[in-house]
């Protein structure tokens, strides 16, 4: 194996495992894991890292998918938004791309808001922000399928480089949208879908992060999950369409971590790690504020509580998580182990 392939697959495996450390125990994000890792051929962060770099170039429109609305207030969750802002700018920040959020009604006026936190420009023109740099826009999809295919066509007229979608609702195989638990929340969801399958049609590298399963974009091992996940397959959803919670919707490159920020986080940190960049990665304290900030704009956590938190983690649990995966990548950027480099040549075990 050559040098540089057997450290990045070694960084990608510290980050699998960080993104997956699930306090809880139930561990829905473990029985998804080794579909998904096959699915990537390795570590999956990594993977996801990898391909996402060959597809970027300075300029490129990078549309953001983000936006689950919770049954409990109809509002939409913490988990995805704050990704997909962090997603933003890391982009920016690696790649010099033009972020395009695309999300529900419910989450404008909390991404207009909260983009400042993270260093960026809200603008409502995309023409403005293809002027400008450190800079992004925002476009809502509606809830009907009809006014959604409408908007989509006028989202592709951006000429998109690539899809990533985080945490967002996608439909079953009977075309019903499931919380993970199995509830239908179709009639709340906006119809992302709509979007994601035409930007497929176009052959637009399509990229997703979940964490259950139930996901746009997770139906890329949707026989897994639904053989694996209990009551992700037929007649497991608490519905009357017995179709299972698994997503249909199958994306190019998946994550599956204990919450989907935190598979967010792990790409973020190996994109750093590819391109030798620490800017790309955001700290603890940015981590903090762009949480509080919100929660404050009324982005919840699972419970439907306004406190601070991505799927009911407190922000000091996050805030620890960035400080691993930025030192870990800090530690492998900057620093070699030269004793046993030299045994790993001389044994053979490196290739060149």
């Amino acid at each position: 194996m050559k040098k540089e392939e057997y450290f990045i697959r070694q960084m990608g495996e510290n980050l699998d495992a960080l993104m997956n450390i699930d306090p809880t125990c139930i561990g829905i994000n473990r029985l998804c894991y080794p579909g998904v890792r096959d699915y990537a051929g390795g570590p999956t962060a990594m993977h996801f890292a990898q391909e996402l770099s060959k597809v970027l170039k300075p300029e490129d429109v990078v549309l953001i998918l983000c936006g689950f609305v919770l049954r409990n207030h109809q509002r939409t969750e913490m988990d995805g938004f704050t990704g997909a802002l962090l997603t933003a700018r890391a982009l920016v920040e690696g790649f010099d791309v033009k972020p395009v959020i695309v999300i529900p009604q419910e989450s404008q006026q909390a991404l207009k808001n909260c983009a400042a936190v993270v260093g960026l420009n809200y603008y409502d023109s995309l023409d403005l922000v293809l002027e400008r740099p450190f800079a992004m826009t925002g476009v809502v999809i509606p809830k009907d399928a009809k006014a959604a295919e409408e908007c989509a066509d006028k989202i592709l007229a951006f000429n998109p480089r690539a899809l990533i979608s985080m945490e967002t609702a996608s439909p079953n195989e009977k075309g019903v949208y499931h919380m993970a638990y199995g509830w239908d929340v179709t009639k709340i969801e906006a119809k992302m879908d709509v979007l994601f399958n035409k930007v497929k049609e176009r052959a637009i590298p399509t990229f997703s992060i979940g964490d259950c399963g139930n996901e746009l974009g997770m139906g890329a091992i949707k026989n897994y999950i639904q053989e694996h996940v209990p009551g992700a397959g037929e007649g497991g959803c608490i519905c009357e369409c017995k179709g299972g919670a698994a997503a249909a919707t199958a994306a190019d490159h998946i994550i599956i971590a204990k919450t989907a920020d935190w598979g967010c986080y792990a790409m973020i940190a190996a994109l750093a790690y590819l391109k030798k960049n620490m800017k790309i990665m955001h700290d603890a304290n940015l981590q903090a504020d762009l949480m509080k900030a919100a929660a404050y704009h009324g982005m919840l956590t699972t419970n439907g509580s306004l406190t601070p938190a991505i799927d009911g983690f407190s922000v000091k649990f996050n805030a620890t998580l960035i400080d691993l995966m930025r030192q870990c990548v800090e530690i492998g950027v900057t620093s070699e182990d030269a004793m046993w480099i030299d045994k790993f040549t001389k044994t053979g075990f490196f290739t060149e």
